[in-house]
């Protein structure tokens, strides 16, 4: 990753601009960073580098943190997803007909998406259990290992309801769980939210980066 070091930062009224060790440009629209965009002129022009040039913070709007409030990293991998997508649209939204890569891709953004929206029902429920067991491989694959352990765990959960009579589709599992079933399953909710593994360090160290990579808004 040492070529997609930070080497200058400028910003204009609406994005923030990276210019990277390798000559690439990344652009970042400064509106999804609240903080940022509501900050004065002078407390947006205070950046320092963090987590050895991949990071930026702005210690006058928020306190550092080790990884920056933000992380050229991020930006990759999201741009990793975007290309991933892009190739599943192509496709005619067809997930069997794309690379096992770029199937992988898209149930990790799917489970992304969705778990951080509405929890592991609403992934399960959106995508069906062959994107669950995509992540899962995935997730093994890059090393992420805690979130694995996270997703397996709730994905354990529903195992006894595939020959139950009382689950017609898989909207109906939620409602037939017991209380305790029910309970444990927010819980790990909410302990995959925590993030327990950095996705996007991992995921860029297996599926790699493009050479260049033009991330706009």
């Amino acid at each position: 990753m040492s070529d997609y070091r930070i080497r200058d930062l400028s910003l204009t009224d609406t994005h923030i601009i990276l210019t990277l060790a390798n000559g690439c440009t990344l652009q970042e629209p400064i509106r999804r960073h609240i903080r940022l965009d509501k900050g004065s002129p002078t407390e947006r022009a205070q950046w320092q580098l963090v987590d050895d040039g991949h990071g930026v913070v702005w210690p006058a709007l928020l306190a550092p943190s080790a990884e920056g409030m933000l992380n050229v990293r991020d930006l990759l991998w999201d741009a990793v997803y975007e290309r991933a997508l892009a190739t599943l649209q192509a496709a005619g939204w067809q997930l069997d007909s794309l690379s096992p890569r770029d199937q992988e891709l898209v149930a990790l953004w799917r489970m992304e998406a969705d778990i951080n929206n509405g929890g592991f029902m609403q992934f399960l429920c959106n995508w069906g259990d062959p994107t669950c067991q995509l992540a899962l491989g995935a997730l093994k694959k890059i090393g992420a290992e805690r979130t694995h352990a996270i997703l397996a765990d709730m994905r354990g959960l529903i195992d006894r309801f595939e020959e139950s009579p009382e689950v017609v589709q898989l909207n109906d599992i939620y409602g037939a769980m017991t209380e305790d079933e029910q309970a444990r399953l927010e819980e790990l909710d909410e302990a995959y939210f925590e993030y327990p593994d950095n996705l996007a360090r991992l995921g860029l160290g297996y599926y790699g980066a493009s050479a260049c990579l033009l991330y706009t808004s």
